[in-house]
């Protein structure tokens, strides 16, 4: 129980002896102290790392949200940009060999909840959101059309089942066959085109694959949730799904007993969405220790964590002729057609200068991967940088000169940037578990799931990743009591001092925008 009065709260902690008592504790809360960031520096991404025709739109988007990050604006246009370009142009990285890479990104924001993710992150899916908007006005009006010729057709098959009874009374088995087996008058069912899902099963993504072959964006403010999500014993089939998912050229399949089998022809789905650091380590751990290794945090091979852009107030209203032109680089990858049968579908090879930069790229790349010198999780996350050069290459060379000809030197120059940059951005974010205070972090943002004032063995019980051991509690206990988050109260007691820590309750009112 807390009685608050301006910065002084008394805590009512109750006896253990006697429940109907309390000791009360009143505090002087301190000012909270952020967590000192020793983070290993990042490259940014620049303006010129991206074609033109969207450069400037974006920074038009981070200079009207007071500084945002450019890498937020970056990343999110350029994983929605594979999206909708999915499976419908691949790209052969080598010259002679049949190794296709489709062009599927994933993307993940990291930062404070004030950083401004979801908002830069919403701004950049607005052309995606209105193309799903328009789909869904055709398929309304497609709708009602195909159930007025449903109707017709009803009528119509119940006349044919009356005339087949005839003419199966008259022998005539095999025009009664005939006349049932004619579906020339059945309407199609129409189908709604999809761009975004959001939070789906799989067995509905399923569906909705089914009828968007060449893929669709799950958008998600919060990537924390989804990724424990997966971690769950009773979910490993939805985390096969999602790894598959990844490479967006393979098929999928489950049966149920409940439900009708589904059979995903062209599994593939990008993902974007933001995360705070200490909700990531969890997960950075769990995938250190063996129990997340299966490559699905290198998935997210867009995975940016800049350094906070100095506030700068803007007031001014979008330009539309920027706006204008970036959404016209969005319908134009939209319009590009879809083709049903793979091999009629364009696969792009570079041009020979374009070439000779991949090849050689490529092969300092794995050279500095198998020399053993990189960290298991770096060398983990770089060994998909190959697709991931090739998909950037894929995707500047389609913005700029269309979904034809050779992949140029200036795309995949400029796809290369990315892959230095995003390296700086992987290194710091691996760099999070190595860090002494990773076990406070992670339990900074546990601390609304604890006891106003709870006893070492509230949070022992909680069985939290990175915080299991010992001497982890007690490392993250001490660092947040030096920072004001926690207030560490002694007793004497008939053995040991009975200890009681107690939050701090302005921490607790820092949450995702």
């Amino acid at each position: 129980m807390a009685l608050c009065d301006s910065n002084k709260v008394t805590l009512i902690e109750p006896d253990a002896e006697n429940k109907t008592e309390g000791a009360k504790r009143q505090f002087d809360w301190p000012e909270l102290k952020p967590l000192n960031d020793k983070l290993l520096p990042v490259q940014p991404i620049t303006l010129d790392m991206l074609p033109s025709e969207l450069s400037g739109w974006l920074t038009d988007i981070t200079e009207r949200m007071d500084n945002v990050a450019f890498e937020y604006v970056a990343v999110a246009a350029v994983t929605v940009s594979s999206s909708l370009i999915g499976r419908k142009v691949t790209v052969k990285p080598k010259h002679n060999d049949d190794w296709v890479v489709v062009a599927n990104l994933w993307g993940c924001c990291i930062g404070r909840p004030s950083e401004k993710k979801s908002p830069a992150i919403n701004a950049v899916t607005k052309p995606l959101k209105r193309l799903e908007e328009n789909a869904r006005e055709l398929y309304e009006n497609d709708r009602k059309r195909y159930e007025v010729q449903d109707k017709i057709t009803q009528m119509a098959n119940k006349d044919a089942e009356k005339r087949a009874s005839k003419l199966v009374n008259e022998g005539k088995h095999h025009d009664a066959v005939a006349l049932l087996m004619d579906d020339s008058s059945d309407p199609e069912k129409p189908t709604c085109h999809r761009y975004i899902v959001h939070d789906s099963t799989i067995e509905k993504l399923g569906v909705i694959l089914s009828e968007n072959p060449n893929g669709v964006l799950q958008l998600r403010d919060e990537l924390s949730g989804w990724i424990a999500g997966l971690n769950r014993d009773d979910r490993q089939q939805d985390r096969a799904f999602w790894l598959e998912a990844f490479n967006g050229d393979g098929a999928f399949s489950y049966d149920r007993i409940s439900r009708e089998d589904v059979y995903i022809k062209s599994n593939t789905v990008s993902i974007l969405g933001g995360i705070q650091p200490g909700r990531l380590l969890p997960l950075l751990i769990n995938q250190r220790e063996g129990s997340g290794d299966d490559g699905l945090i290198e998935r997210f091979q867009l995975l940016v964590y800049p350094d906070s852009a100095p506030f700068k107030h803007t007031d001014r209203a979008p330009d539309k002729l920027l706006q204008k032109k970036a959404y016209a680089v969005f319908k134009r990858l939209d319009d590009i057609e879809y083709k049903t049968e793979e091999d009629e579908r364009p696969s792009l090879h570079f041009g020979s200068e374009g070439q000779a930069v991949f090849d050689q790229w490529y092969c300092q790349l794995m050279m500095r991967i198998r020399s053993g010198h990189l960290s298991q999780s770096m060398e983990s996350h770089l060994g998909k940088y190959p697709s991931l050069m090739s998909s950037l290459a894929l995707i500047f060379h389609i913005i700029q000169n269309g979904a034809t000809g050779s992949i140029g030197k200036e795309s995949a120059l400029m796809a290369i940037r990315w892959c230095e940059v995003l390296e700086s951005h992987a290194a710091r974010v691996y760099g999070l578990i190595n860090d002494a205070m990773a076990s406070a972090r992670i339990l900074i943002h546990r601390l609304n799931k604890l006891p106003r004032a709870f006893k070492m063995k509230d949070l022992e019980n909680k069985r939290w990743t990175g915080l299991q051991e010992k001497h982890q509690r007690e490392q993250a206990l001490k660092v947040l009591e030096t920072h004001g988050y926690v207030i560490r109260d002694e007793q004497p007691g008939n053995g040991r001092p009975s200890v009681t820590y107690y939050i701090n309750p302005a921490c607790l009112k820092d949450t995702e925008e």
